[in-house]
């Protein structure tokens, strides 16, 4: 059996009282990388055209969460 769906859905619902706990591990990483010096992170390396890169420190955090 599958579940109902509606495909013409125009909004979505989230549950704002879901959060994580405070010993999960992708608190530890957050304040960890939060806890760098921003010039080590931001060195400017943007290129003159194309699309802006993303936040150094966003891309980090993904990286050590994904490992």
């Amino acid at each position: 059996m599958y579940q109902n769906y509606t495909i013409g859905q125009t909004e979505f619902v989230l549950n704002y009282n879901y959060g994580l706990p405070q010993n999960h591990v992708a608190r530890l990483i957050s304040d960890f990388v939060d806890s760098i010096p921003q010039d080590v992170l931001l060195e400017d390396s943007r290129a003159a055209t194309g699309r802006p890169s993303s936040h150094p420190a966003i891309m980090l955090k993904i990286l050590l969460f994904a490992y």
